[in-house]
């Protein structure tokens, strides 16, 4: 089934029942109504297709009932109207261009006032008025109703394309995630080949020295030497192997509460010839990645001593100064002749990487008068702090608050002003109803032929804003006033004056309602 269909045909339904309901109730001709609900068929049908043509052809419908009803005694058939306005609604809602629906409103507000001139040949300025109201209300019934479906429209395209925009930062934020965690894994990779490769370090430093103690037999001195080419090659496997880490495993990513006086006191009780050297002459601490990357170099530089220059002396020196930290690894160069290990010069690499990160500089190399130095210098407040990024869920509530205010303000802006204006005018209607007010026993005091200087005198400070359409023609020469007897909205006549050559020609009692003046009721 098709429930587009059938919306339509229930929509056709509802409008039509208005109009005969209406129609009904007038007494209009079966032809008058077929033809109504005939055009209400083509407007609720081609709506989608056809959104202007639709609003057109009903509007012009209204146009020709307004035309020919208007002024006579049957009234002025309105059934159409509540069309006019869903159909201008959703055609705002197809964003149908600006320029098109200007086109359509001009041309039939044109055709209205062209028509009714033509229909009412003698009563063309009754024809302008008229025209001149129906247009106020083509903006109430016709503008208005585009304009609130065209924001809607627009809120709608805002709300799809935020939706949009929040699913692609939702993606990019998990290729970001993603990214990360490589990056992440792979530095705990490193994090680990850094830390069980200075105890392996550790553990050959000792075996060196066992192979070279002349205490033990030489058979448990080779046993010793071939121990530490077993640590030497562990060490150099576990870069090879240690690339990539399972997504669930729990590796700590930081020392285990180590500091560098720490490591430098276990590297000596394993053997090694260390002293350490602390410089400090700032008081601020150090930013996590900072103290991290100052325990990483101190301690690859020692398992590269260990390794490549056994029976060295290494100094390890730690300055901290206001803004910057720096760490000198130094040794002395190999003492004890000892097979060479080889080097990928991973630990370097990693080390210079880890250093870039937090925004510092590392150098290695070796010393003119002999053995190896890493320098590092980084700031003591280094590292990036970890991206925002707004979730999906945040960016849609964003979404929907803005369209909701969007569309709160385009309904409440029109009322608003619409309420501004209606007030401001009321509010100048009675101020000039009650400074407009001549009462009855001062008009009784007025006598014809009395100078216009001294009726003056007794006149309100202004007249009436409203005076009555009685269609009074005074003679030429003649100036009229019109005045009303009491506040607005109580009383249905008003007082007359009529000054020629500054004198009070003329005073009468007119009526300003649809009954006959009753003076006497005022008393």
């Amino acid at each position: 089934m098709n429930w587009r269909r059938v919306g339509d045909l229930g929509l056709w339904a509802v409008l039509s029942s208005l109009v005969l309901a209406e129609s009904g109730a007038r007494q209009d001709p079966y032809w008058v109504q077929a033809a109504c609900i005939g055009v209400l068929f083509f407007g609720v049908f081609l709506r989608r297709i056809y959104p202007l043509l639709a609003l057109a052809v009903v509007a012009w419908a209204q146009i020709v009932i307004l035309t020919v009803s208007l002024g006579t005694s049957r009234g002025v058939q309105i059934a159409l109207v509540p069309a006019i306005a869903l159909l201008s609604y959703l055609a705002g809602r197809r964003e149908t261009l600006v320029r098109h629906f200007v086109l359509v409103c001009a041309w039939s507000l044109l055709g209205m006032l062209l028509l009714a001139l033509t229909v009412g040949r003698d009563e063309r300025t009754e024809a302008v008025l008229s025209w001149l109201i129906m247009l106020l209300l083509a903006l109430l019934l016709v503008v208005l109703p585009w304009l609130i479906g065209r924001y809607r429209a627009q809120q709608a395209l805002l709300v799809s394309a935020g939706w949009d925009r929040a699913e692609r930062i939702e993606r990019e934020h998990r290729m970001a995630i993603d990214q990360e965690r490589l990056r992440e894994r792979s530095r705990i990779a490193q994090d680990m080949h850094d830390s069980v490769g200075h105890e392996l370090s550790l553990i050959a430093l000792r075996a060196a020295a066992l192979s070279l103690d002349p205490a033990l037999p030489s058979a448990q001195r080779r046993q010793a030497a071939e121990l530490r080419e077993m640590a030497a090659v562990a060490t150099d496997r576990l870069g090879e192997i240690i690339g990539v880490l399972r997504e669930d495993a729990a590796v700590p990513v930081v020392p285990r509460d180590e500091s560098v006086p720490s490591l430098v006191s276990r590297a000596a009780a394993s053997g090694l010839d260390v002293r350490l050297v602390v410089s400090a002459s700032g008081e601020a601490e150090l930013s996590p990645m900072v103290d991290r990357a100052v325990h990483r170099v101190v301690q690859e530089s020692l398992t590269n001593a260990s390794k490549h220059a056994p029976g060295a002396s290494v100094t390890v020196t730690v300055t901290s100064a206001a803004d910057d930290v720096e760490v000198r690894v130094v040794d002395t160069g190999a003492a004890l002749l000892v097979p060479s290990v080889s080097s990928g010069g991973r630990g370097l690499d990693g080390l210079r990487e880890r250093v870039r990160l937090v925004g510092g500089t590392l150098t290695a190399g070796p010393r003119a008068g002999g053995g190896f130095e890493v320098v590092a210098t980084m700031p003591r407040l280094g590292g990036r702090p970890e991206p925002v990024v707004a979730s999906a869920a945040v960016e849609r509530a964003t979404v929907r608050r803005s369209a909701r205010r969007g569309l709160i303000m385009a309904v409440a802006a029109p009322v608003l002003i619409g309420t501004v204006i209606v007030v401001v005018a009321m509010g100048y209607y009675l101020i000039a109803g009650y400074s407009s007010i001549l009462r009855p026993n001062v008009y009784d005091t007025l006598t014809i032929g009395q100078p216009q200087e001294e009726v003056e005198r007794l006149l309100p400070a202004m007249q009436m804003i409203d005076p009555p359409s009685e269609g009074y023609q005074p003679p030429p020469g003649w100036t009229c006033r019109y005045y009303r007897p009491d506040e607005p909205f109580s009383i249905n006549y008003a007082y007359r004056l009529c000054f020629t050559n500054n004198t009070l020609t003329a005073k009468s009692i007119v009526q300003t309602g649809s009954l006959p003046p009753t003076p006497e009721a005022t008393g």
